[in-house]
């Protein structure tokens, strides 16, 4: 009853004065509707008086219905509001489930999307690791078909000399035998003539020799210039990839300020230590946003320990630039 007179006021106000004014009219017993007459007798006047009494009951009667009919009135109002506000509140707590239901949606749609892109890094990483194997291997054919060659050329060469040789021992002794009587005379003519050769074959296997190192010194720079090279390659695409981890993982550990609209990206330099410990990180490129460049440096923080190499190529890490783009 008193939150009710709480909320009305002014209706317990006018019914306050509405009941003074019905005992107010039962204690004096005037009637305000008629002008008053000169009572006839006693008798006239007691029923003037009776008159008057009833319709001051009937007046409080009305009364009584009309303060009645507000109560109920009141109360229909305000269930009809409670029950406005058990449906409102039934409505929100719908749209709250369905709100979670999207976002659970959107987090498995992103879960499969970043599940997808990881198995497509791998298959473009494997695809490549199987084309650098084919690479190599036919090189390595290539060489072994080379060094193949030259065996064979440096076979043919020595059959043809050995071959030489025979003949030319066979002239000599053929022509020893047909001048034995020019023996000393021609005996030494011959030898001088054999030790020329004989310098000569050794000039020329040193020659030779000396030209086969040579190859073999080329063949080996060849080679190592060519390992290098694939070291190189290899180096630079694991740097990408793990730059792709790194801003993956910032990425994820990213939190949106409010207000921040899409298409928004800065680029970060970031200062680590073995292990992937974060020292520094800086906006060297701002998105143009105060909130969207702190919100990004906070993720890197977050995301720490960040994934990175050991070894020598951990130095290329030490200092590193990437964009930060939440929106790829």
């Amino acid at each position: 009853m008193l939150q009710i007179l709480k909320r009305n006021p002014m209706a317990a106000l006018i019914a306050v004065v509405m009941h003074l004014l019905i005992i107010l009219f039962m204690v004096v017993g005037v009637d305000w509707l008629e002008k008053p007459k000169q009572p006839k007798s006693n008798v006239e006047v007691v029923q003037a008086r009776v008159v008057n009494e009833a319709k001051v009951r009937e007046q409080v009667q009305k009364l009584k219905e009309e303060d009645k009919r507000k109560q109920d009135e009141q109360l229909s109002a305000r269930k009809k509001e409670e029950q406005r506000l058990a449906e409102l509140k039934e409505q929100q707590q719908a749209e709250k489930q369905r709100l979670a239901e999207l976002e659970k949606q959107r987090k498995n749609e992103e879960d499969k999307r970043q599940e997808a892109k990881k198995q497509r890094l791998a298959e473009e990483s494997r695809r490549q690791k199987a084309e650098q194997q084919r690479k190599e291997a036919e090189k390595k054919q290539q060489i072994e078909e080379q060094q193949r060659k030259e065996k064979e050329a440096k076979r043919v060469a020595e059959e043809k000399a050995q071959k030489e040789a025979e003949a030319k021992k066979i002239a000599e002794e053929k022509k020893r035998q047909q001048e034995e009587a020019k023996k000393a005379a021609a005996e030494k003519k011959r030898k001088a003539e054999a030790e020329k050769k004989r310098q000569a074959e050794l000039e020329r296997k040193r020659k030779l020799a000396e030209q086969k190192r040579l190859e073999e010194e080329a063949q080996k720079a060849r080679e190592a210039d060519l390992m290098a090279a694939a070291e190189a390659e290899h180096n630079a695409r694991e740097v990408d990839r793990y730059i792709i981890q790194i801003s993956q993982k910032v990425v994820r550990s990213w939190l949106r300020p409010a207000g921040i609209s899409d298409g928004l990206k800065c680029t970060l330099r970031v200062r680590l230590a073995p292990g992937g410990t974060v020292l520094a990180v800086s906006v060297t490129n701002s998105s143009g946003n105060g909130a969207f460049d702190r919100s990004a440096t906070a993720a890197v923080y977050k995301a720490e320990p960040l994934p990175v190499p050991t070894g020598t190529l951990f130095d290329q890490f030490r200092d590193i630039n990437f964009e930060f783009d939440p929106n790829r």
